[in-house]
């Protein structure tokens, strides 16, 4: 079978078998010492992250979660810190979830610095409208080189919401991410401080994945692309069958 005719069976394949992604998600805010944490019991799984992840060049990643998450509104920053291998970045994506019902119009922004009372080297400011379960996000800022193995810091900062109705930055413990660490702000990102012992858990690290090469495939027609996005679970089928 060449080549065409494998990816119209494929097509096809794709179409028969979907499947809406659905599910429900039941939400617990915790204080502990004075680090707030969300977390959630939504059963949703949160790769591949992004969509189209096999078309672009990750570098450095978390991926793994225990499903609570940091809140992220004003006041309160939060940065992950890590290594490049590459000389480029070209994007990262994170994984968050909504706790409560925050307002609509709300944005989170990204940045990436060399030094978290740095000032931001590139950054990327995104509608928070479309998270409305466990999900990555990717936020695609304008390219920046890099120092492979000099350190950055990946910023995350929230335009608004209250306790309990934000956006929040998932993370796992027990130092999944050996590169870097997790920090957070309590003032707008003028001080910092680190998230090695958080509360109940120990040596905290953000779900992120950085990259470092945009997608190479730009061919790739637009709808089945957003029917892909709206079908997470069919990525991996898709991926066997034409071998990537």
């Amino acid at each position: 079978m060449n080549k065409k005719m494998l990816g119209i069976f494929v097509c096809m394949l794709l179409i028969a078998t979907a499947l809406p992604v659905v599910g429900t998600m039941n939400i617990n805010v915790r204080d502990s010492n004075d680090v707030t944490l969300v977390s959630t019991d939504g059963n949703y799984d949160v790769t591949p992250a992004p969509p189209f992840w096999w078309l672009i060049g990750s570098d450095q990643k978390q991926t793994s979660d225990c499903e609570y998450g940091m809140t992220i509104f004003p006041p309160y920053w939060v940065a992950q810190e890590f290594k490049p291998t590459k000389n480029e970045l070209t994007a990262v994506a994170l994984g968050f979830f909504k706790a409560g019902n925050p307002p609509a119009g709300l944005e989170i922004t990204v940045s990436i610095r060399e030094s978290l009372n740095g000032s931001d080297l590139t950054a990327k400011t995104v509608s928070a409208d479309k998270i409305t379960k466990r999900m990555w996000v990717l936020f695609d800022f304008p390219d920046i080189n890099v120092t492979p193995e000099d350190t950055y810091y990946i910023v995350c900062r929230g335009g608004g919401g209250i306790m309990n109705e934000c956006y929040c930055w998932l993370f796992d413990e027990k130092n999944p991410y050996t590169r870097g660490i997790a920090w957070e702000s309590y003032d707008n990102g003028t001080t910092w401080q680190d998230l090695e012992l958080a509360g109940q858990f120990e040596k905290i690290d953000f779900c992120f994945i950085t990259y470092w090469q945009k997608p190479r495939n730009r061919a790739v027609n637009t709808p089945f692309l957003n029917f892909l996005e709206n079908h997470p679970n069919l990525f991996p089928i898709l991926r066997h069958m034409l071998g990537l």
